[in-house]
C-alpha cells in the first residue's frame, strides 16, 4: 500500500509542475492552447473569485475566495489537488513505516519522486 503514496507524490509533482509553468511561462505552455482561457491564462483567471470578475463586488459564491478557490481557477486547483496528494501520500506512507529508518527513507524516495516528477512534467507542459 506504501506504493500509492509513492504515487500520490508523482501526482503532487505534477500539479506543481502545472502550477509553475501557469504561473511563470504560461505563454510557452500548452495550457495557452486550450479553450476556456478564463479558467487557464493566470492573467485572467485570478478574477474568477469575484462577482463579474470584479473584486469590489465580493465573492463570486460561498467561500469562493477561501475553501472553495480550488474550483475558479486552474492555478488553484492544481494547488488543491497538489495539497490534497501530498498528505494523502504521507498518509499512505507513514502508515506503513516498520521503524523510523524505513520511515526516513520513505521521506527521502518521495522527495525523489515528488522532483523528478515535477522536472519531467514542467518540460512536457511545454509548447
Amino acid at each position: 500500500m506504501e506504493y500509492l503514496g509513492f504515487v500520490l507524490f508523482v501526482l503532487a509533482g505534477v500539479s506543481e509542475a502545472a502550477m509553475d509553468k501557469l504561473q511563470f511561462h504560461y505563454d510557452l505552455s500548452i495550457f495557452k492552447n486550450l479553450k476556456n482561457q478564463l479558467f487557464w491564462n493566470p492573467q485572467l483567471s485570478w478574477k474568477n473569485k469575484y462577482k463579474d470578475s470584479d473584486p469590489l463586488k465580493g465573492e463570486k459564491f460561498f467561500l469562493s475566495k477561501s475553501l472553495l478557490v480550488g474550483f475558479t481557477d486552474a492555478w488553484h486547483l492544481f494547488k488543491l489537488l497538489r495539497t490534497l496528494f501530498i498528505f494523502s501520500g504521507i498518509y499512505f506512507l507513514f502508515t506503513h513505516c516498520i521503524s523510523q529508518t524505513n520511515c526516513l527513507l520513505y521521506v527521502i524516495i518521495a522527495r525523489i519522486i515528488f522532483g523528478l516528477s515535477f522536472t519531467l512534467f514542467f518540460r512536457l507542459f511545454e509548447d
